[in-house]
């Protein structure tokens, strides 16, 4: 009968022990580095399961002890809600705020930038060759781009896009971007035009919106600005040519290149 109790007794203290040491495995690697040097983008699939991502972290080198890992998922299992998305992972970042990131659901942010003066298919062709963006567009077309955004006027597209460094999360939709920067820019041209100066030869915002862009692509400095377009203004008003460089090579489709005088 002692040698049952202190067999038992043997037993029950090799467990302890063996718990003991696992879970000292399991805070070690909690508390620990992932293995990454460089900022790495993750992608989680939707319906991963804990096995599963234990196995891709292990694969993409990104942690080295999948097993303790899903003993670590187990005995802390609010760190095991993870949600579907792309992630962005930093170097020094431990397992346990890895865990906690896709726990948030905060997926990476991606920047991509309009810059003034650009046209439609300038914008069209970032969007193209932009990571982690999702294309629906048919095709490049104005009449398409005015169909899809719902354009109040469908002739309007050009400069109707307000130049921004606009972020986006992986599976953004092309048309989604374009959206937004639409949006932003009827906002901006409707105060503008609430606002302007009475007697401008502007028929319509669209007008309106063309001298805008004009004015940016024929001066170098803002403080400028306002000079040249009152040279434009009195051109329009006594029908006189605009004769300025960015019109013709607007015109030629902005395959103009090297020096050039009108």
């Amino acid at each position: 009968m002692k040698k049952m109790l202190r067999f038992i007794l043997l037993i029950l203290v090799v467990l302890g022990i063996a718990a003991g040491v696992g879970m000292w495995k399991v805070r070690q690697l909690a508390g620990s580095q992932i293995l990454i040097e460089t900022e790495t983008i993750f992608t989680l699939k939707p319906g991963t399961g804990r096995l599963a991502l234990g196995e891709q972290l292990y694969n993409e080198k990104i942690i080295n002890r999948p097993r303790v890992f899903q003993w670590l998922l187990r005995v802390q299992p609010e760190l095991s809600h993870f949600k579907a998305g792309t992630y962005r992972f930093t170097p020094g970042m431990t397992v346990k705020e890895l865990l906690q990131l896709l726990e948030s659901g905060k997926e990476a942010q991606f920047p991509l930038r309009f810059v003034e003066g650009m046209r439609l298919s300038d914008y069209l062709k970032q969007l193209r060759e932009a990571p982690y963006i999702k294309h629906t567009l048919q095709d490049d077309s104005y009449a398409t781009v005015a169909q899809v955004l719902k354009f109040e006027h469908p002739e309007w597209v050009e400069g109707w896009f307000w130049p921004d460094t606009w972020m986006y999360t992986a599976g953004t939709t092309d048309v989604a971007l374009l959206q937004r920067a639409h949006k932003k820019m009827v906002a901006a041209v409707d105060k503008a035009w609430e606002g302007r100066m009475e007697n401008l030869p502007y028929k319509d915002q669209n007008q309106f919106v063309t001298m805008a862009s004009i004015v940016e692509k024929e001066t170098a400095v803002a403080s400028e600005r306002d000079q040249v377009a009152s040279v434009f203004i009195n051109r329009l008003r006594i029908g006189m040519r605009l004769q300025t460089d960015p019109t013709v090579i607007y015109g030629m489709g902005g395959k103009l290149q090297g020096q050039y005088f009108t």
